[in-house]
């Protein structure tokens, strides 16, 4: 090969060695520009920050006790332990009242739970409840006394249901007497003996 031929090969391997790393070298630069042109800048203004705050008033509704709302009158008794519990609606006097109003008006009662559909109050009572029952055998008939705080017993129903078909282990239980707490559980009995 002539001299000539390699000379021309040779410049022209270089100028294209040459055109290629400027080619390259271009599309990396334009590839720079064109990501930072994408990306957000996060241009922060400081303002000076005033100490006056100027507050505005949210609505802001009480709750308030429904005309049909109702009322649960707990009273718990100190010497018994027991707790009993009256249902009711609310009384004239506690509609349209906050818990607060309410509170005052009832002074004596503690409020335990209050919405508008719904309110519990409780009292603590010296002495015992009112829902002691001794059941007993009289005259082969099942008799009700109500058990008073001294011990006494007051009659309270003559159920006229008769012993003589009952189980045997319940007439003796009869016979000494079965002490019963509460209405609901006075009434369950009842229905066992019925």
């Amino acid at each position: 090969m002539s001299k000539l031929k390699i000379f021309f090969i040779t410049l022209f391997t270089v100028l294209l060695v040459t055109i290629t790393v400027a080619v390259v070298y271009q599309n990396i630069k334009y590839d720079k520009l064109a990501k930072a042109e994408e990306k957000v800048e996060d241009e922060c203004i400081y303002e000076e920050i005033s100490n006056d705050i100027n507050e505005i008033e949210a609505s802001y509704t009480e709750t308030k006790v429904s005309p049909n709302a109702s009322l649960t009158i707990k009273r718990y008794y100190k010497e018994c332990g027991h707790t009993t519990a009256e249902y009711k609606n609310v009384t004239e006097d506690m509609v349209n009242k906050t818990k607060e109003e309410l509170q005052n008006i009832y002074p004596e009662f503690k409020i335990e739970e209050f919405s508008e559909g719904n309110i519990v109050i409780m009292k603590e009572e010296e002495g015992r409840c009112d829902e002691h029952f001794i059941v007993k055998n009289e005259n082969n008939n099942v008799i009700i006394y109500k058990e008073k705080e001294n011990g006494v017993e007051e009659l309270y129903q003559n159920t006229g249901i008769s012993t003589e078909y009952l189980p045997e282990t319940d007439q003796i239980n009869l016979k000494n007497g079965i002490k019963v707490f509460g209405i609901e559980n006075l009434n369950a009995l009842i229905e066992d003996f019925e």
